[in-house]
C-alpha cells in the first residue's frame, strides 16, 4: 500500500545554505583577479595590452574620479590586464570626468 511521509523542514539549514549561496554570489570578481596601479618603469617586462579610457558617466558627482577609476579597471579586467598605468583623469565640468590608463599584463 502507498504511504505518504511526512516532509520535515528544517529552516535553520536553509537559511544557512542560503547565506552562503548568497555570499558567494556577491563576492565581485575583481576580488578574485585584481588588476593592480603600477608606474611605467615598472612596466619593462610587461606586455602592453591596450590604452582604456573610462567615464564617471553622467549626472551630478561628487567623486567623479573613483568612479572614472573603476570603469578602467573594469575593463582591464575584461581584457585580462594584470596591471595599469594611469595616465590622466579630465575633467568634464564640476561633476565628471574621464580617466585613461596604459593596460598591460605581466603573468606572460
Amino acid at each position: 500500500m502507498f504511504r505518504l511521509t511526512t516532509f520535515k523542514f528544517n529552516h535553520t539549514h536553509l537559511t544557512k545554505r542560503l547565506a552562503a549561496i548568497f555570499l558567494l554570489i556577491s563576492i565581485p570578481a575583481a576580488t578574485l583577479a585584481q588588476t593592480q596601479e603600477a608606474s611605467a618603469s615598472d612596466m619593462q617586462n610587461c606586455h602592453y595590452v591596450d590604452r582604456i579610457e573610462g567615464s564617471s558617466g553622467y549626472g551630478k558627482k561628487f567623486d567623479w574620479q573613483s568612479l572614472a577609476k573603476h570603469s578602467v579597471l573594469a575593463q582591464a579586467e575584461e581584457l585580462g590586464a594584470s596591471h595599469i598605468v594611469w595616465e590622466q583623469f579630465i575633467p568634464v565640468g564640476a561633476f565628471n570626468g574621464t580617466a585613461t590608463a596604459k593596460a598591460y599584463n605581466c603573468n606572460s
